[in-house]
């Protein structure tokens, strides 16, 4: 059995370094991928566009339970996606939303 074909045992510490070193390489690239996106102008639209659509800037609230929880879910990403900007790079998020504001002043 070859080592990348042999299960994962949490109590040999070279398979938790392993692990750990492939977490570690996955969290550079989400950020980098997020750092790329957010770098763009048109990739702080989208982004924008895509928090709009989450709902994170208006109330989820509703009389209707399953209305509720969906519009929740949709935030929860949202938010999510906001942490996420804003553990990155907190000046990208307020970019973002000085750009968003000319855009909808210059509607």
């Amino acid at each position: 059995m070859t080592e990348e074909n042999t299960p994962y045992n949490a109590g040999d510490p070279q398979h938790v370094a392993r692990r750990e070193r492939g977490w570690k390489t996955r969290d550079l690239l989400k950020k980098a991928a997020l750092r790329g996106l957010m770098g763009a102008p048109e990739g702080r639209m989208w982004m924008w566009d895509l928090l709009t659509m989450c709902g994170v800037y208006h109330s989820s609230f509703s009389v209707e339970a399953l209305a509720m929880a969906f519009n929740e879910g949709r935030r929860t990403v949202g938010n999510f996606l906001i942490g996420e900007i804003n553990r990155l790079s907190p000046e990208l998020y307020m970019k973002m939303a000085v750009e968003n504001e000319e855009r909808t002043r210059e509607s």
